[in-house]
């Protein structure tokens, strides 16, 4: 049995105040379920995923959340947690919602060079694969899934630049860096996304295929690293 390293897992938002630079929440389902929620909700059954697909294959993994609970993280202690458990991976997990309920999609940041990650190319690939797995599990439970690709993090959303960047950041002084990406699952103010990932008969069941797909590929990762 092998151990496969520490995984970070970061569920967006959170609590009733703003801490640190990171908002409370921002996005509502259409039936009134907070972003908060489902970010803790999607990151404890991937946690579940990533130890049991180990477990299934004769290894241990060591995955830890942000926050377990309804409260808030400071983004720089978010991403120092990953410094702290020396982790491979960081996945910081949120949803998108707009006045325009016909906009879907899902999206996949990583931290540019330019915002202070020395290591972009890497994490741009780690990314790619983020975004990848993320659309393969969507498609699995919605074939109507919009991919809306893999992106620099920019100054316009600060929490994520916060978040990527100082993962970065922290690792300048570790001898094998952390991968991190960002993901923003969906638009939650779209209906289809509604029926499929929140309040339909089987939303349930499509959360876990959903995170079931991202931790294979994770997984795939964390084998490839030292």
């Amino acid at each position: 049995m092998a151990n496969l390293g520490a995984i970070v897992l970061d569920p967006g938002h959170g609590g009733t105040t703003i801490v640190g630079g990171s908002s409370p929440n921002n996005a509502k389902s259409v039936s009134g379920v907070l972003e908060k929620n489902l970010a803790l909700d999607f990151c404890k059954i991937l946690k579940a995923e990533l130890e049991r697909q180990a477990s299934a294959s004769g290894d241990t993994v060591d995955v830890f959340l942000t926050r377990t609970t309804d409260v808030n993280v400071g983004i720089a202690d978010r991403a120092k947690l990953a410094k702290t458990k020396n982790a491979k991976l960081f996945l910081s997990l949120h949803f998108n919602g707009l006045d325009d309920a016909s906009v879907r999609g899902a999206e996949t940041f990583f931290a540019t060079r330019g915002n202070g990650n020395p290591n972009e190319a890497v994490d741009k690939a780690f990314a790619t694969k983020m975004q990848a797995a993320l659309m393969a599990g969507l498609k699995a439970v919605d074939p109507t899934s919009k991919d809306r690709g893999v992106k620099p993090d920019t100054d316009s959303q600060p929490r994520r630049l916060g978040t990527l960047s100082g993962v970065a950041r922290d690792n300048a002084g570790r001898p094998n860096k952390c991968l991190a990406a960002y993901y923003e699952l969906e638009f939650i103010s779209n209906q289809q996304v509604e029926k499929v990932l929140i309040s339909g008969p089987g939303a349930a069941a499509n959360r876990v295929k959903v995170m079931g797909s991202v931790a294979k590929a994770m997984l795939d990762q964390v084998r490839t690293m030292p």
